[in-house]
């Protein structure tokens, strides 16, 4: 049988896979349905989803079928209760060695980031990271994988062809919309590791960030995002101020990475290449200059507006409203109107 694996991403306090499992399986199944009609049943591709936890809620499994998934593994062992990025990448490449794939397809997420560049380094192959595009081809019996990212600091796409195989890629989240949609008699298999090894690395106890630090930016709709022209130079004001109006307007706040670097907001509110990527409906960006770094985070917001008192600076470019005005000022008027 030929198949196209997906790496899914678990959630291992809930027992269910990310949304970015889903989304990755729909765009797949989306690309060999065009191929499949010019092939014969025994050879006709599959979209096979893999998922290494000890056990998943069979709701997450039906989804998966529903966003077209032929098939869906369950690498099941009781090491794989909790991640260890020596374990699960073992444990993988133990099951791929007995099943391969020509394209295995990873989410661009913090575990995913960790597992594919060590799963790819154990079956010596080549990796695309963060792509925001895929497409597939099928030439002479073989199909190939065309993976698209933003190269030269998004100034411009490059699309990447590997020459070893299997094919990978990580695919940033919310690049594809899952489509539940599908009426698939998919099957479940369970594969139960065995020639891994114990390593170095031991988990102790799981600790859950429930601090208002913790900022997920995923199903966000407003996000209302500081840079460093809303420092004052003496304390955090503008950005309490900042957080103050976004709980009027039920927004997020985001920051650029000078603000995370200086202490001025945590790591996780970060916005760009290096921090977290958002695709909210509205995007207002208060006192930042528009660094390429950050431009890769909020780009594809569906309405962005920008507040600086440089009127060339560089974020205009991007903004659908240019507003040349003190962001501090401004912050100061919108809260006035609340209050």
């Amino acid at each position: 049988m030929n198949k196209i694996i997906v790496y899914c991403d678990v959630n291992f306090e809930q027992k269910s896979l990310e949304n970015v499992s889903y989304e990755i399986i729909s765009k797949a199944y989306d690309l060999i349905k065009d191929i499949n009609e010019n092939l014969s049943d025994d050879m006709k591709y599959v979209i096979e989803a893999v998922a290494l936890c000890d056990e998943i809620s069979p709701q997450y499994i039906k989804k998966a079928f529903q966003a077209g998934a032929g098939r869906f593994v369950l690498i099941k062992d009781k090491s794989l209760e909790n991640f260890s990025q020596c374990v699960f990448s073992k444990c993988f490449c133990e099951y791929f060695n007995q099943n391969p794939s020509p394209i295995i397809l990873f989410g661009a997420t913090q575990i995913g980031r960790i597992v594919a560049p060590r799963i790819t380094t154990i079956l010596n192959t080549g990796l695309v990271a963060d792509c925001t595009g895929l497409d597939i081809a099928y030439e002479e019996g073989k199909i190939k994988l065309l993976a698209t990212r933003p190269t030269f600091g998004s100034e411009l796409m490059a699309t990447i062809l590997s020459k070893t195989n299997p094919q990978c890629a990580t695919i940033r989240p919310k690049t594809f919309i899952a489509k539940f949609d599908k009426d698939i008699a998919g099957q479940l298999f369970e594969f139960h590791p065995t020639s891994y090894e114990e390593t170095r690395i031991k988990f102790l106890r799981r600790i859950l960030d429930n601090s208002s630090d913790a900022v997920d930016f995923s199903n966000a709709k407003i996000v209302l995002s500081g840079g460093f022209g809303l420092n004052d130079g003496k304390d955090k004001k503008y950005f309490l101020r900042l957080e103050q109006l976004a709980n009027l307007v039920g927004a997020k706040v985001g920051a650029s990475r000078k603000v995370v670097d200086f202490g001025l907001m945590p790591q996780s509110a970060q916005i760009g290449q290096t921090g977290s990527t958002t695709t909210a409906d509205v995007y207002v960006a208060f006192g930042i200059s528009g660094a390429i770094q950050h431009i890769c985070g909020m780009k594809n917001c569906k309405t962005i507006i920008a507040i600086n008192t440089d009127e060339n600076a560089e974020i205009f470019k991007y903004a659908d409203y240019k507003i040349v005005e003190d962001a501090k000022a401004l912050i100061d008027d919108m809260l006035a109107t609340f209050i």
